[in-house]
């Protein structure tokens, strides 16, 4: 899941699929995955190689 998208619609559809956990691809992991935290939702960044170079 990347959170390059409207705060509330991810967060909101999060909890709607209420899954068991959430793997965040790129975007602010941090902030999406403190919020899983804070919410009893496991969470990790997903560190994916070159993908912060494809621009390059």
């Amino acid at each position: 899941m990347s959170d390059h998208a409207d705060w509330d619609d991810l967060t909101r559809t999060i909890r709607e699929v209420a899954p068991r956990e959430v793997w965040v691809t790129h975007g602010r992991e941090d902030a999406l995955v403190h919020w899983c935290a804070l919410h009893q939702i496991k969470a990790r960044a997903l560190d994916l190689a070159g993908f912060e170079d494809e621009d390059d």
